[in-house]
Order: C-alpha cells, then sequence, then structure tokens
C-alpha cells in the first residue's frame, strides 16, 4: 500500500517509491540515503505537526513534516 512517509505508523517499515519535491529539499533527502528503492523503519511521530524520526540502515533521522511529505512508500507488510 503506498502512503506518504509521515503517514507511517511507530514500527512500520516501508521501502522508498519515490521522491515527489524539486530542488534543495530532494537533494537533501537524496544525501542521508533517501532514494527510491531504500527501506525504512518509523520509529515515532512527535506531537502537534513535529517531525517523523526513523530509522535508514544504522542511523537515525528525523524529518519535518513537509519534507516527509514528500516521500512515497510502500507499506511493508510483517509477518
Amino acid at each position: 500500500m503506498i502512503v506518504k512517509l509521515k503517514d507511517l505508523k511507530p514500527g512500520q517499515k516501508a521501502k522508498v517509491i519515490k521522491v515527489d519535491h524539486n530542488g534543495n529539499l530532494t537533494r537533501r533527502l537524496f544525501e542521508i540515503g533517501i532514494m527510491p528503492g531504500v527501506e525504512l523503519n518509523m520509529i515515532s511521530h512527535h506531537p502537534f505537526k513535529g517531525p517523523v524520526v526513523f530509522e535508514l540502515g544504522n542511523a537515525t533521522f528525523a524529518l519535518g513534516q513537509r519534507a516527509a511529505a514528500a516521500v512515497e512508500v510502500d507499506k511493508i507488510e510483517s509477518d
């Protein structure tokens, strides 16, 4: 099921499908490793439209709502 990164719930895993934005944001996301084909794990959402926190490889990142809304992911269903 394809959703935005910001819509994942804590504990869900997903595979990045596309980054739907242009310019500096896209470059920044690619620099931290968010690109089509990578898998990530959602850790938490901060309240009041705060950042989302997720794991990508061995690193943990926080992204604002605007950046997280630019990333389309395919949820990976757990067994």
